[in-house]
């Protein structure tokens, strides 16, 4: 297997390992003597090859900037975050990037827009009862007038439907209050 002038000999593999992470190269110099060892050893170096490749990419398998599609949503299964097949694709990286951000937000008013607004592209308007109810120990707390209940109108993305967007709205929503979601079109669409 030799090069010449730049170009790639009749026997040489079509992907080869840099030399420096070849098998043959890291013989001792005795066994480099003969050339059986090295032709041995260049069907190990064709057969990994496509593995030693695969890990020196594994970090743009795991960023969330340059993940495949299909890792996204197992990288995002982690979280336990499940979006519709129809979330656009920078919708998908946002909440992978922003993750435990997003999941420490889950069931807040910032949480619910930071996903509408990010992962979503879209607007949502929250109407929620608000307050708090304290005491020294927890039986002790005041009975409340009015049970707390949050009011979400959220605008429907294209490509998206009703269904899917009050689905997800209604994962993000404090599961303690009653809730209303309520979907409109997009802006401008009657």
């Amino acid at each position: 297997m030799t090069k010449t002038a730049g170009r790639r000999s009749q026997d040489q593999p079509a992907a080869e390992l840099p030399e420096h992470r070849s098998l043959r190269a890291m013989l001792p110099a005795v066994y480099r003597q003969g050339d059986f060892a090295d032709r041995f050893l260049c069907g190990f170096d064709d057969v990994l090859a496509p593995v030693v490749e695969q890990l020196d990419c594994l970090d743009a398998y795991l960023a969330p900037a340059t993940a495949p599609l299909d890792f996204l949503d197992w990288m995002l299964s982690w979280g336990g975050v499940s979006l519709p097949s129809s979330v656009p694709e920078a919708g998908r990286r946002y909440a992978l990037w922003a993750g435990t951000r997003l999941q420490g937000l889950r069931g807040t008013r910032p949480g619910l827009e930071l996903l509408a607004g990010e992962v979503l592209a879209t607007q949502i308007e929250i109407t929620d009862s608000g307050g708090t109810r304290f005491g020294s120990r927890p039986d002790d707390l005041p009975e409340d007038d009015e049970p707390p209940h949050v009011h979400v109108r959220v605008e429907v993305p294209r490509g998206m439907t009703a269904h899917e967007v009050r689905s997800l709205v209604s994962d993000w929503l404090p599961a303690h209050a009653h809730t209303v979601i309520e979907t409109a079109g997009p802006r401008g669409e009657a």
